[in-house]
């Protein structure tokens, strides 16, 4: 979900000291092939597997933000102020404010998005030293001013029709048509809040603006309302479209079931059925087609399982030669040739090797650990998600991967059970990459309590919001009541941008952290 001010958009997230430029050699990944090593301290994880497998129970938003932000922290980080539109959005102005706030920087040469991007990472690297400096740090600061070398941003490989994954809305259009599929401008609040069509943005691929086009001609013609409020007794919620580079594609309608039986959901799919696998919405060529009955904000598949409409379970990706599963709820960067970037640029900046065992914290479906799998002794994943733990496993045994291990449950939790196994281990290199609310304060500080690992590599998405936070307490040698911790802390040694969301403002910062241990 990205959030402007003034406009909802839901879019669907061994270097010591100075590094030289001759030690960051780009690595190649190769396709499949891997070294051939015992498991990792297999007992062990064996044992652990079969622990912490209980699904996390679901938060509200308030509870996520006191559970995940402690007050003192959500005080450092103040929303703009959000100001009403004051004037009614047109059918001659829609598209050009909905390219405004989407793709911002669209209007400019692509360099001179990366120069203003790489503009952005400088003022939080600066911000990152003088909040280290406040908590004693043990930094050394660049010529810069800086906490650590920052490298100039990596470029997208696609600037055009890049997105994997567009999540859309249902409101009423400039027309007054209350089953407008877009995206909106404004907030549900405000009145003259619009949903606007994706027709024209240049980072959405055609092919998802086809099946949004006639998924939207097919609830118009449905005798069903469009679920504004939850107590509307509307139905039509959400369209979620997913594609590859391969050009296999997948729809997700999300319906609210207000009182309808299952007899009543069922006929809902079925016409949806005939309608994209006989109907005008064949022309789609979808290869998978979902159905989520969801009551609440958002469920997850336990609490609201994925229906199987017509085609396929899944549809399939590859990244960096390996094919990984995509389900509806899996996460995936949203621009696979950026993701291949941004893993390649990992793998450099963390200087693995055939003895490194690699901690995946926050794995997902497991794309940081297979990637780095063949580079590596091991890879150990770690997500409190049982749903993406699983999938994780089957993209492993999918590409004959066997040196990765997935383990569900909360990271604070599972990472002291490891500590015996990882002292074991002759180099232990951790990779987190969190959402964008950044990891939980006891995540933090049982990475800085495992005293096997030694470098950390932070994935940021956005790196001056609450990852800020993460930063500053992985550094800090501040504990409680000004009292020195006993841990040894992260300092960054090198950041590198990526950039994933071309003609946007945000970017992906990848940072090595290296543990001071004098």
């Amino acid at each position: 979900m990205l959030r402007s001010r003034g406009i909802i958009l839901t879019l669907t997230r061994g270097l010591r000291g100075q590094v030289s430029s001759n030690r960051l050699k780009r690595a190649s990944l190769g396709p499949r092939e891997h070294i051939s090593t015992e498991p990792v301290v297999e007992e062990g994880l064996a044992r652990l597997r079969g622990e912490n497998v209980t699904q996390p129970k679901r938060e509200t938003s308030e509870e996520h933000s006191l559970n995940h932000h402690p007050k003192d922290d959500s005080r450092k980080i103040r929303a703009a102020r959000y100001v009403p539109l004051s004037i009614p959005i047109t059918a001659e102005t829609q598209h050009d404010l909905l390219a405004q706030h989407v793709t911002p920087l669209c209007q400019k040469p692509y360099h001179k998005q990366l120069n203003i991007k790489q503009q952005q990472m400088f003022k939080v690297l600066h911000t990152l030293g003088k909040r280290l400096a406040q908590v004693q740090a043990p930094i050394e600061r660049t010529t810069k001013g800086l906490p650590c070398p920052l490298e100039s941003p990596r470029p997208s490989p696609d600037v055009i029709s890049y997105r994997n994954k567009d999540e859309l809305g249902i409101r009423s259009g400039v027309d007054g048509n209350p089953k407008t599929v877009g995206f909106f401008i404004g907030r549900p609040t405000d009145p003259l809040m619009v949903s606007v069509p994706p027709t024209y943005l240049i980072n959405m691929r055609d092919s998802h603006k086809h099946i949004v086009k006639s998924f939207q001609n097919f609830i118009r013609e449905s005798d069903h309302r469009a679920c504004h409020h939850f107590d509307d007794g509307g139905i039509w919620r959400n369209l979620v479209v997913r594609s590859t580079q391969s050009g296999e594609k997948m729809a997700i309608v999300l319906i609210h079931p207000q009182q309808l039986p299952e007899d009543g959901i069922h006929e809902i799919m079925d016409e949806l059925k005939r309608f994209f696998t006989e109907g005008e919405g064949s022309s789609c060529q979808l290869d998978s087609l979902y159905l989520q009955a969801c009551k609440q904000t958002k469920c997850t598949r336990e609490q609201a399982p994925y229906r199987l409409i017509a085609g396929k379970k899944h549809i399939t990706e590859t990244c960096c030669g390996l094919d990984f599963r995509i389900s509806p709820d899996s996460f995936f960067q949203i621009n696979t040739g950026g993701a291949e970037v941004l893993y390649r640029t990992v793998q450099e900046i963390a200087e693995v090797s055939p003895i490194t065992t690699l901690l995946d914290i926050c794995c997902g479906t497991g794309t940081v650990s297979l990637v780095m799998a063949p580079h590596v002794r091991g890879t150990i994943g770690i997500d409190e998600v049982t749903a993406a733990v699983q999938d994780a496993g089957e993209n492993a045994r999918a590409n004959n991967i066997s040196n990765s291990t997935f383990i569900p449950g909360k990271a604070e939790k599972v990472l002291p059970q490891l500590s015996r196994l990882l002292r074991e281990c002759s180099d232990v290199v951790a990779v987190v990459n969190p959402a964008r609310s950044g990891l939980h304060p006891d995540v933090i500080h049982t990475i800085r309590q495992s005293t096997a690992i030694s470098k950390l590599i932070y994935i940021s998405c956005k790196p001056e919001g609450y990852a800020m936070e993460n930063f500053v307490k992985l550094g800090s040698t501040l504990g409680p009541k000004n009292m020195k911790d006993k841990s040894a802390p992260f300092v960054p040694r090198y950041a590198i941008p990526v950039d994933l969301f071309p003609h946007t403002n945000h970017m992906e910062l990848v940072i090595l952290f290296d543990r001071v241990t004098n």
